[in-house]
C-alpha cells in the first residue's frame, strides 16, 4: 500500500462517505430504487439485499471511476498556484448548499428512474441506476461527493483518486445497502429525521472549515 492510502487516509474516506449515505434526502431512496426495480408485488427480503447489492455496485464503480478522471485533472492543473484556494472555494460553496443556505435543486425523480434504467428491471436495472446516482443522488449528497473529487483532483495522484473514492463509496453506500435490505428500517430512519438533519448540518460545517483552511492557510 503506497503512504497516500494510510489510516488517516482511511478514516476520511469513510467518514465522508458515511456522512453522504446518512444524509436525510438520501436514505429514502434505496426503497424507491427497489420498488422500482423489483416489480409489482411482495420483494422478498433476498431480493432486496441483491437489487440493492446492485445498485450499490454501480454506483460505487462509478464514483471509483470519476475518482481517476479527478486525478488525472489533478495531474494536468496540479502546477497551478491556486489550485488549492480554488479547492477552499468550492469547499465552502457546497457546504453552503449542504447548509440549505444555496438552493441547489439536482436530484433524481421518477422520470430519470425511467430515463437511466429504461424497460430494465431486476439487477440489471439497478445497476444502470447506481451510475447517475453516484453523482445526481439528492442536494444532500452531491456537494459532499463534489468536495471529495475536488480534495482528490488535488492529490493528482491516479492509485490514490481510485481507491479513495471507492472507500468513500463503500461507506456511503452501507446505509443504503442496510435501508433497501430491511425496507421496514426506513420508518424507524424517518423518525429519527431530526438527528440525520443534524447530522447534515454537522457535514456542511466540516466542509465550511475545511474551505477556510485551505482558502487561507495552504
Amino acid at each position: 500500500m503506497v503512504p497516500l492510502i494510510n489510516e488517516l487516509t482511511l478514516s476520511a474516506a469513510i467518514i465522508a462517505g458515511l456522512l453522504a449515505g446518512l444524509s436525510p434526502c438520501t436514505l429514502p431512496t434505496a426503497a424507491l430504487i427497489v420498488a422500482y426495480v423489483g416489480g409489482s408485488g411482495e420483494v422478498s427480503r433476498l431480493r432486496c439485499f441483491f437489487l440493492t447489492l446492485s445498485f450499490v455496485v454501480g454506483i460505487s464503480l462509478t464514483l471509483a471511476v470519476l475518482g481517476l478522471v479527478a486525478s488525472g485533472i489533478g495531474m494536468v492543473m496540479h502546477y497551478l498556484p491556486y489550485i488549492y484556494k480554488i479547492l477552499g472555494i468550492l469547499m465552502v460553496v457546497m457546504g453552503l448548499v449542504v447548509a440549505g443556505v444555496l438552493p441547489w435543486n439536482v436530484s433524481l425523480g421518477q422520470d430519470s428512474l425511467k430515463l437511466f434504467a429504461g424497460s430494465h428491471k431486476g439487477m440489471i436495472g439497478a445497476f444502470l441506476l447506481g451510475i447517475p446516482f453516484a453523482f445526481l443522488a439528492s442536494p444532500c449528497t452531491l456537494p459532499i461527493t463534489t468536495a471529495v473529487l475536488a480534495l482528490v483532483a488535488t492529490k493528482a495522484d491516479l492509485f490514490f483518486g481510485f481507491w479513495f473514492l471507492l472507500l468513500y463509496a463503500i461507506a456511503r453506500c452501507l446505509p443504503l445497502l442496510i435501508v433497501g435490505t430491511f425496507t421496514g428500517l426506513l420508518k424507524s430512519v424517518l423518525k429519527g429525521q431530526a438527528f440525520l438533519n443534524g447530522l447534515n448540518k454537522f457535514s456542511a460545517l466540516i466542509l465550511m472549515v475545511l474551505g477556510v483552511y485551505f482558502t487561507f492557510f495552504v
